[in-house]
């Protein structure tokens, strides 16, 4: 492969990779852990805040209201078991967490409701599917991606005939 075309294919794939949503997105908070990150309603979550200095307090979010930390046995911060709202509609939700201390972190997005019912301890099932916005971002993602990799690759073609003219 020439080497316009493997930098045409490498910017390509970094097209791709900028497109995609962030599997961090946690707003520096990484100390609150929350499991699973995708529940259904009624469903219980596991908040964990791993901070020895909030080891009691309140998780709060708009699926599940206020719940009250449970100091963990060792000793390295707080937990809370709340269950999701059965009113709660499907989206992403943040947490807050308040020490008793008064400082407070909130998590943003830390889980997503979807409709359907639990399925064990293998996850929600959702009944949808994925909606219309889910298809739309997904296929603009893509479409973005393969534009930029179109346009690099026809710029790396004209660049080379240039090359093959000036060697003639």
């Amino acid at each position: 492969m020439p080497a316009p075309r493997a930098r045409t294919v490498a910017a390509a794939c970094v097209l791709l990779a900028l497109a995609a949503p962030s599997a961090t997105a946690d707003g520096g908070t990484g100390n609150i852990v929350v499991a699973p990150k995708v529940t259904t309603r009624e469903e219980p979550l596991t908040v964990t805040v791993h901070a020895a200095s909030c080891r009691t307090g309140s998780a709060s979010s708009p699926a599940f209201g206020e719940t009250r930390l449970t100091p963990r046995t060792d000793g390295a911060g707080g937990h809370a078991r709340p269950a999701v709202g059965r009113d709660v509609p499907p989206g992403s939700y943040d947490i807050t967490v308040t020490c008793d201390d008064g400082r407070s972190v909130t998590r943003t997005a830390a889980f997503t409701v979807v409709n359907g019912v639990a399925r064990g301890d293998h996850g929600p099932a959702p009944s949808d599917g994925a909606s219309t916005a889910d298809l739309v971002i997904g296929g603009l993602m893509v479409a973005s991606a393969l534009a930029g990799g179109g346009v690099l690759w026809l710029r790396g073609e004209r660049r080379e005939g240039r090359e093959e003219r000036r060697s003639a």
